[in-house]
């Protein structure tokens, strides 16, 4: 490692500048996802959160590859709700594809993390068209906005503030890594669970069916190991940021410094988590991501009934996928190692 990587600046080490330039640009993306009025404020710090990197190369391809994929997945996905609203099996279809889709050039493309949630996205919309169909052209454009908010301003403090500079400003292709059959394999089991997920919302009636969707597809790995090691960790890091949020909104939901100190405090500490070279850092990823959709609505948490059930929404994809990948894969050919986005 380069002598610039260890040294610390200020006395402060890199790790503790890249955590708090992440905390800075979640809490801003909040803060004028908030003052612009978008409908869900928590989607542009979730875009601030997953685009974190340690590396700045990544953090700025992340960010470009998100903003291409939800804008061709908004768009396709509009239209294509459009075209199968009022017919509930072509869309459960249009969703099982997509998510295969999204899951196939998760591990086969060199620009994966556009594909995949640009696939995510289609399939959000194909769901929201399902849910609140009336509301559709809104969502879209809601979240454009949010998405474009969340990466624009996590990419600006992590320039201003994490001691990098703009060095990373250039997009980085990751070949695969992955055997087309095992990908294919994974994308099966991929639409097979999505399919899972929408048949059990309609008849148990589960809640927050948008966040379970994409919870449950996040996890999903060519390795059934690493599916189910990053469905407990998002599970753990679901309760333990989701309790760390209830705590804050038990002692005062209302008081917006109160609620702003400690969604910043909070952040920052998983956010450090998150960026650590550690097996257990995806628990700070999922318990910044909970923490965050728990204290975060359209201002300060008015109850705790929407973000319960988003927290309920995530554990309920991610054990329902995990245990249909599981059964898919487990006797298919390992596969060569590969870190998927996200």
């Amino acid at each position: 490692m380069a002598a610039s990587e260890t040294a610390t600046a200020g006395g402060i080490d890199p790790l503790t500048r890249r955590a708090f330039a992440t905390m800075v640009g979640v809490v801003g993306a909040v803060l004028v996802a908030l003052a612009a009025g978008f409908e869900n404020p928590y989607w542009a710090g979730l875009s601030a959160i997953v685009i974190a990197h340690a590396d700045p190369d990544e953090l700025f391809t992340k960010g470009i590859l998100r903003i291409a994929g939800t804008f061709a997945g908004v768009f396709f996905g509009y239209y294509g709700a459009q075209l199968l609203e009022g017919l509930p099996a072509a869309q459960a279809l249009a969703a099982m594809l997509a998510a295969g889709i999204g899951i196939y050039a998760r591990q086969r493309s060199a620009y994966a993390y556009a594909w995949f949630y640009g696939a995510v996205t289609f399939l959000i919309v194909i769901v929201s068209s399902m849910v609140t169909p009336t509301e559709l052209r809104a969502f879209a454009e809601n979240r454009c906005f949010e998405i474009v908010t969340g990466v624009v301003v996590a990419t600006l403090a992590r320039w201003a503030l994490g001691g990098d500079g703009h060095k990373g400003a250039r997009l980085v292709a990751h070949p695969p890594t992955v055997r087309p059959e095992d990908a294919m394999r994974l994308a099966v089991a991929a639409g097979v669970g999505t399919l899972a997920i929408l048949v059990s919302w309609t008849q148990f009636q589960l809640p927050q069916l948008t966040q379970v969707v994409i919870s449950s597809l996040i996890v999903v790995d060519i390795d059934a190991g690493a599916t189910r090691r990053r469905g407990w960790q998002r599970v753990l890091g679901c309760i333990i940021g989701g309790i760390a949020g209830l705590l804050v909104i038990g002692i005062d939901a209302t008081d917006f410094l109160w609620w702003l100190m400690c969604l910043a405090i909070g952040l920052f500490v998983f956010s450090r988590i998150h960026l650590a070279a550690s097996p257990n850092a995806y628990v700070g990823t999922q318990s910044a991501i909970a923490f965050l959709v728990t204290l975060v609505d359209t201002g300060p948490p008015s109850s705790i009934g929407p973000p319960f059930g988003r927290l309920v929404g995530i554990v309920l994809g991610v054990s329902l996928m995990s245990l249909v990948t599981w059964a898919i894969t487990k006797k298919g050919p390992a596969a060569e190692t590969v870190t998927p986005p996200g």
